[in-house]
């Protein structure tokens, strides 16, 4: 069977601030899109847990290196040490994890300065095998994140012997209004693809169908790396694209494959 791409619809999962973005990719591609973010995006509120932040800033100058998960984390710190640091504290190593949180650094450190980053696979185990973090015993590392975000980062460094230090900036929740969402999204595993950028959305979304008593086994599912993709096979899916990282350009390329060979061999 061969479908032109508008004959599929891929599901946008992202958080609400990047799904604009990742939909208009898609529809620029030619498919239909069905925009149901999976992940909300909302600052720490507690007090006790936003005076942990304070503290982490006025200690900034204190970390030999600081680490940006993600660009919501490079947003949220930045908004901070506009307040604290007019001029940033020098002697700190920058590291980032992705290409777009790099960029992100970058843009707020200014061209001189060098940021490294894990740019190929994007994930946790590439920035570990970065050459400046072999030998950190005895230095202090801060992890900016989110709420619980990346653990064995932090655990791994700390094994190298590394001091670390949290700084947990916001929470990633479900959106109140996704199991509507979908109930009303009508999906069909003949014409729609999952496509989800992290494990915790694919959660969300087992969780999101378990509810609406939906099955997505027979769904073909898109994801970012073999870490995702076991978790999905150990939840029932049957067909699995593996994208070379979470980018949105590695995400749209492994669109593509799966498509063309789903378009030769009905699910």
């Amino acid at each position: 069977m061969t479908h032109p791409h508008n004959y599929w619809r891929i599901l946008a999962s992202r958080p609400l601030a990047q799904n604009s973005n990742w939909s208009s990719k898609l529809q620029g591609a030619g498919y239909r899109v069905l925009a149901l973010p999976l992940l909300a995006i909302t600052p720490v509120q507690e007090p006790a847990h936003v005076q942990r932040i304070k503290n982490c800033i006025l200690d900034f100058d204190h970390y030999d290196a600081v680490i940006f998960v993600s660009q919501n984390a490079v947003e949220a710190t930045w908004h901070w040490l506009d307040q604290y640091w007019p001029q940033l504290p020098q002697g700190i190593t920058y590291y980032a994890v992705g290409n777009k949180t790099a960029a992100q650094v970058q843009q707020f450190l200014g061209s001189e300065a060098t940021v490294h980053a894990a740019l190929t696979a994007m994930n946790t185990e590439e920035l570990l095998a970065l050459p400046g973090l072999q030998q950190v015993a005895h230095q202090r590392i801060l992890i900016c994140r989110g709420v619980g975000g990346r653990p064995r980062l932090g655990d791994e460094l700390e094994n190298r012997g590394a001091a670390v230090t949290y700084c947990e900036l916001y929470q990633r929740t479900l959106p109140a209004e996704a199991v509507a969402q979908f109930t009303h999204a009508n999906l069909n595993p003949a014409q729609d693809v999952l496509c989800v950028f992290s494990g915790e959305t694919l959660q969300n979304l087992l969780y999101v169908a378990t509810t609406a008593g939906a099955d997505l086994s027979a769904f073909a599912l898109v994801v970012p790396g073999e870490r995702v993709a076991a978790l999905a096979a150990e939840r029932g899916f049957q067909h699995i694209q593996i994208a070379r990282n979470a980018g949105e350009a590695a995400m749209l390329a492994a669109i593509h494959e799966f498509i063309a060979t789903l378009d030769k061999t009905d699910l």
